[in-house]
């Protein structure tokens, strides 16, 4: 990926940020490799990233054993805040790290802009 195409998506990433109940977020490849990252500093991105792909892949495979093909999205609630992936295209998912009670309809309305967003910048 190109720097300009890289920045382009980071600065995509920091305007989710902007959303109070957004702590993070990171673009990863299905294989769990971080693209890029805007998750607070105490987060091992690389290890969130690759948990978030397994997890993600893991829920596509249970979801094909049921007959359905496509997994929209995989929300997790944690004891202190809640993650939300969703897949960007065949090889990259955007995860979320939110505060635990979030307003899930609202953020769901601003990621799903934004991967169409990222989504342009790749194909550009």
């Amino acid at each position: 990926m190109d720097i300009l195409k890289s920045e382009s998506i980071h600065k995509e990433l920091d305007k989710l940020e902007t959303i109070s109940e957004i702590i993070g977020t990171a673009l990863v490849n299905r294989n769990g490799l971080l693209i890029s990252s805007r998750l607070p500093r105490d987060v091992d991105d690389r290890k969130f990233g690759a948990m978030a792909a397994t997890m993600f892949s893991a829920i596509e495979t249970s979801a094909l054993t049921l007959g359905k093909r496509t997994v929209s999205n995989l929300t997790v609630e944690y004891s202190e805040f809640q993650l939300v992936v969703l897949g960007v295209d065949r090889s990259m998912i955007l995860v979320s790290l939110l505060k635990y009670n979030s307003n899930l309809g609202l953020i769901f309305i601003e990621i799903e802009e934004s991967i169409k967003k990222i989504k342009k910048i790749l194909s550009g």
